[in-house]
């Protein structure tokens, strides 16, 4: 009797799921848009056929205002099927998502997504708007949901089941990113005034050594070199008295045309500066390197010869889940590491990489490429064959970029270390699009010379049609054949 029972309560169980489901199912869809900016949010609620469900609305973003919104979308649910997005702006819109994400754990009837915002851009400028506000944008973020709700929402889903680890490893991945982009213009900012004060040192800090950094941190112009003593200088770290000799001799013939108390102070803070940034960078560094410690997935990528630490965890926070690709061209598409064409008429043009997506993914492709070529034997060979065709470095560095995304996505879906023999069997020949004539748009009408074509179209034309024409001796042709005229 127990067994029967609980096979009927199981039974119940199925059936309410089901229907539950279907329910869910059959309820009309409605899509809110939010425009997200600092501090609030407009949204605006759109049916599918593009009429507004209830005036749009601006909102704060802080406790009363996520209320307000989860209550109006709790009232709608029961009636619609609630498609909630908003453009992916690298951390406004994530308050917004957490609220209206905690109401789907008890009613299915509500979808949240984040959204391209180049893609979301498109359609809004497709509204040809003489003005446009947060509402007329929140509006196109919601027509962009309706357009493409059914072909983009498996994408759409997949990138919104990022765990939160992942997510923030990319906020502490963009924080290092920001420290590199500040020490990179500090050092800019030092080599200008270094350059007035001792320019013969800047050859020592070409290669950013600390040890040159700390030595003008005490030492920071010609004059302040002159004054000190052979063992004050050989006190820093990797300074032989030998060096200290070349710097005292190098100060003394000094071109420098600054010198002075202010001059020494702005070179000294500068170095500290430059200095205390790179400690952080290190810090924050090893901190993210250490939580993927146990990862199997980082020593994947390491089997790769030229992939370290840091560049396997850098690149697996920027991919996220790789699942969420189909196939290597819609990967490196979505990253911008893809050529790109043109075609108009007679001409085909290939344009440099479209650069479209993630700018910190190519940042992170630009450095394991370059370790690549210097440190992987298979990719050097690649590398090398592409200069030999005429290609310049960064052309080559590019198509290694493109090369490394695949494999690397490829080692990871697979969960399989390198292996060159792999990747030599897998490749095909790249097929560029030929322009302009294929067998598909010809369906209809047979191929000839007697349109009012240009003097290259009319070339290709009979290119084509000589090759199908039969050999001597041959009768093959049919009452359908392309006619040469």
């Amino acid at each position: 009797m127990a067994h029967r029972s609980r096979i009927k309560q199981e039974s119940i169980l199925i059936w309410q799921f089901f229907n539950q489901k279907k329910q869910t199912m059959a309820k009309e869809l409605i899509f809110v848009g939010g425009d997200v900016s600092k501090g609030y949010a407009d949204f605006v609620f759109l049916t599918k056929d593009k009429k507004e469900v209830i005036p749009s609305f601006q909102l704060d973003d802080n406790r009363e205002g996520h209320d307000i919104l989860k209550h109006e979308i709790k009232k709608l649910s029961k009636k619609y099927q609630v498609i909630f997005g908003v453009e992916n702006t690298g951390g406004y819109e994530r308050n917004w998502v957490f609220a209206v994400k905690s109401l789907t754990g008890a009613i299915k009837s509500i979808e949240v997504y984040k959204l391209n915002p180049k893609a979301v851009k498109h359609q809004i400028m497709s509204l040809m708007r003489r003005t446009v506000d947060d509402k007329v944008s929140a509006e196109g973020i919601s027509m962009y949901m309706i357009n493409n709700y059914e072909s983009l929402r498996e994408n759409w889903a997949k990138s919104m089941a990022e765990k939160d680890s992942i997510s923030d490893g990319k906020m502490l991945h963009k924080m290092i990113h920001s420290l590199l982009k500040q020490q990179t213009m500090k050092k800019n900012q030092f080599e200008k005034v270094l350059y007035q004060a001792f320019p013969e040192m800047l050859t020592f800090t070409k290669d950013s050594p600390r040890w040159a950094f700390q030595f003008l941190k005490k030492y920071p112009t010609a004059d302040a070199v002159k004054r000190a003593k052979i063992k004050g200088l050989t006190a820093i770290k990797n300074v032989t008295e030998q060096k200290a000799k070349e710097f005292k001799a190098l100060a003394k013939i000094s071109v420098s045309s600054k010198k002075g108390e202010i001059i020494e102070l702005i070179i000294s803070q500068q170095a500290t500066d430059i200095l205390t940034i790179g400690e952080e960078i290190k810090s924050l560094k090893k901190k993210l390197t250490d939580s993927y410690e146990e990862s199997e997935n980082v020593e994947i990528l390491k089997s790769l010869d030229g992939v370290g630490d840091w560049s396997a965890v850098s690149f697996l926070i920027e991919l996220g889940n790789p699942d969420r690709f189909e196939s290597g061209s819609q990967l490196v598409s979505f990253y911008g590491v893809n050529p790109t064409y043109k075609q108009s008429g007679d001409g085909l043009y290939k344009s440099k990489m479209s650069k479209q997506g993630s700018a910190a993914m190519r940042a992170t492709l630009f450095t394991i490429a370059n370790n690549l070529v210097l440190h992987n034997e298979y990719f050097k060979a690649i590398y090398a064959k592409h200069r030999q065709k005429g290609k310049k470095h960064r052309s080559a560095i590019g198509v290694i970029m493109n090369k490394a995304l695949r494999v690397m996505w490829g080692m990871l879906k697979n969960k399989t270390k390198f292996n060159a023999d792999v990747d030599k069997q897998n490749q095909r020949t790249e097929v560029e699009p030929k322009a302009p004539i294929s067998a598909k748009s010809r369906v209809l009408q047979p191929l000839s010379v007697s349109a009012p074509i240009s003097r290259s179209n009319r070339k290709k034309r009979k290119a084509i049609l000589a090759s199908q024409a039969p050999s001597k001796g041959e009768n093959t042709r049919s009452k359908y054949s392309p006619v040469q005229t």
